[in-house]
């Protein structure tokens, strides 16, 4: 699709299908090219609001915020401020701070917000995937192997 992909990790290394990896150290610098900052982040203290007003400005004019991750990683306010200041050119959640969002949320009249209910990470074949992971977890969580679970987020 003529896209340069660059992935931000707390662990950057070498992945498959990214150009280029960037550690979230330097997230500041990171975000000043892209077109697109797509969210993919568990939220955690340390990716809480880790989408702040300093990240949004140093993003390029017009361009736009994807969140698939988490409500809580995109400092809803700044990203509402930098929305109406045309600075961010537009924004699709799929996830918010306050699920289900609430009737009288700005989003709901943003011209340049597309909002999905928490469906982003689904797909057709979302089960092939997620069951023998989810499987795996509750065996070892009722054998009381916590350690052998896969995809683990400690809080």
């Amino acid at each position: 699709m003529g896209m340069k992909v660059v992935g931000i990790s707390s662990s950057p290394r070498d992945v498959p299908g990214f150009d280029e990896m960037r550690s979230r150290d330097d997230l500041l610098n990171a975000v000043r090219d892209l077109d697109h900052l797509i969210m993919l982040t568990p939220h955690t203290p340390q990716t809480h609001h880790i989408i702040d007003a300093p990240i949004l400005a140093a993003m390029k004019p017009g361009s736009f915020i994807i969140n698939l991750a988490r409500g809580g990683v995109v400092d809803e306010t700044a990203l509402i401020e930098a929305l109406n200041a045309g600075h961010i050119g537009g924004a699709a959640l799929d996830v918010f701070a306050q699920e289900p969002l609430p009737a009288d949320h700005p989003f709901w009249s943003m011209k340049n917000v597309l909002l999905v209910p928490h469906l982003g990470g689904l797909s057709h074949d979302s089960s092939q995937h997620t069951m023998p992971a989810l499987t795996h977890n509750l065996r070892c969580f009722l054998a009381g192997d916590i350690d052998k679970m896969v995809n683990r987020v400690a809080h």
